[in-house]
């Protein structure tokens, strides 16, 4: 039996915390954004997306 890789072991154990790895296409200035919400909500499985702010108007809106 072959012994699994850092990478390997890594997403088995996001894997156990029922975490998918997903690919998405976002925009560059949303970047740092994006990544801070998903770290968010990896560390709080009980929490949702649900408004973004306009980077224009800087008004809320509802995202979902």
């Amino acid at each position: 039996m072959r012994e699994l890789t850092r990478n390997q072991k890594y997403e088995k154990q996001r894997k156990d915390k029922g975490q998918k790895k997903v690919t998405f296409w976002i925009p560059e200035q949303a970047e740092i954004e994006v990544k801070q919400m998903c770290e968010f909500l990896c560390e709080n499985p009980d929490h949702i997306p649900f408004m973004a702010r306009s980077l224009t108007t800087g008004k809320m809106k509802k995202a979902i």
